[in-house]
């Protein structure tokens, strides 16, 4: 993966979790009758997916190769 089609790819993750975290907001907010609250709310808590998807470590035990003898 190249490092622009990889800086898109984290933009675009971002996005999506961004955006779920305002519908879930505007969802909770129509229960809560708290709008604003609940979209402020939601739009954090997907900023913070975002930021945990695109910042995951990948397990060095996923890549290193087995020595059975």
């Amino acid at each position: 993966m190249s490092k622009k089609s990889k800086k898109q790819a984290e933009r675009g993750t971002w996005a999506l979790c961004i955006t779920a975290g305002l519908i879930i907001g505007i969802g909770l907010g129509a229960i809560l009758d708290n709008l604003l609250l609940t979209v402020l709310i939601g739009a954090a808590l997907g900023a913070a997916a975002g930021y945990y998807f695109t910042h995951q470590r990948k397990s060095k035990a996923l890549h290193k190769p087995s020595k059975k003898h």
